[in-house]
């Protein structure tokens, strides 16, 4: 090989735009390589699969370790194959620990690698997370969430890399400790943070941050042209709530993932209109500071910012808002479940 492939690793975090980013990459896959930009493709779902072979994490998926085997390596292959820019982009990378880096980053030697964090304000990020995990069959209130994840916080010292466990929320949101973890076996200029736009501006300034942190021209595409990942509504969680607790162990893993998650969801609730939940304004305070010191983090870490460091100022609720559980579910949760379990 005569030349340096430039590989770069979008990490995640989850929930800051990963959807919309993938889905420009996927569906313009010929247009960016006509450009010099690569987004590998060894077969439907290899890079989602590759990155779960990382984490080891495949039960959680409801796949098995044969499903996974080998899929980072082909995915890394064809990307060391490519002169010019090659993208790989999964966030279930973003939680891995050193030990996993340094496997994940193992099949890439002798290429030029680069790494991209995004990250969005941790206002919004709570209430996305929360969502998240009702979607994947939690049954937590708000209020449960943040008392077991959001004022629950042990710090990096105290995750995984360390042999503890670290609230899941923020494991996957420290964006300060994710650069610090994926960037052991790189230089800290080639570990980027990518800063998701303030509300109100359109989904193509993450993109134009994106490509500059990925290192090639962002008007090769136009970023308003993918679709954004919609969110529930404060009523669509409670609902999904109570259906979740209502169904508990009546259908497998995979089962729940493809009739509750993806279709009913993602699908229909997703699509309902109505006011999206806003974390609660007593808790702006702790997500202003740990913002604060995570920027501070990574300015002394030397990690390039690609885009305006005020943008992650947490967005929450005014006094007088209701919070994420004032909500009832709309519709009987028993007469749900008869639905999609008719669907499985």
């Amino acid at each position: 090989m005569s030349f340096v492939p430039r590989v770069v690793l979008h990490v995640g975090l989850p929930k800051t735009g990963t959807t919309y980013l993938q889905g420009l990459l996927a569906d313009h896959r010929d247009r960016l390589r006509d450009a010099g930009v690569l987004y590998p493709f060894v077969g439907p779902g290899a890079m989602f699969r590759g990155a779960v072979e990382v984490r080891g994490s495949h039960a959680k998926f409801g796949l098995t370790a044969g499903e996974v085997a080998g899929k980072w390596a082909a995915v890394c292959d064809r990307a060391l194959a490519h002169d010019g820019v090659a993208v790989i982009s999964h966030e279930v990378l973003a939680g891995a620990t050193t030990e996993q880096v340094r496997a994940a980053l193992a099949p890439l030697a002798g290429a030029e690698v680069h790494v991209v964090v995004t990250a969005r304000d941790l206002g919004r990020q709570a209430t996305a997370h929360w969502q998240e995990e009702v979607k994947l069959g939690a049954t937590w209130s708000f209020a449960d969430f943040e008392r077991d994840q959001l004022r629950a916080d042990t710090g990096p010292d105290e995750g995984p890399d360390a042999g503890g466990v670290r609230p899941h929320f923020w494991h996957a949101q420290d964006f300060a400790d994710c650069l610090r973890r994926w960037s052991v076996a790189v230089p800290a200029g080639r570990a980027h943070l990518a800063v998701g736009p303030a509300p109100g501006a359109g989904p193509e300034v993450l993109w134009q941050r994106f490509a500059e942190a990925c290192g090639f021209d962002p008007d090769v595409l136009d970023g308003r042209t993918a679709p954004v990942n919609p969110s529930l509504g404060t009523a669509e969680v409670a609902l999904l709530r109570a259906v979740n607790a209502a169904l508990a162990d009546r259908v497998d893993r995979a089962t729940y993932l493809r009739v509750v998650k993806r279709g009913y969801a993602e699908g229909e609730l997703a699509a309902r209109p109505g006011p999206r939940p806003r974390a609660p304004y007593e808790l702006g305070g702790l997500l202003r500071a740990v913002t604060a010191r995570w920027l501070d983090e990574v300015r002394a870490a030397g990690h390039p910012v690609h885009g305006d460091p005020a943008d992650l100022a947490p967005v929450v609720g005014a006094p007088e808002d209701p919070g994420p559980d004032d909500a009832t579910p709309a519709e009987d949760p028993a007469q749900v479940v008869q639905t999609l379990l008719s669907r499985g």
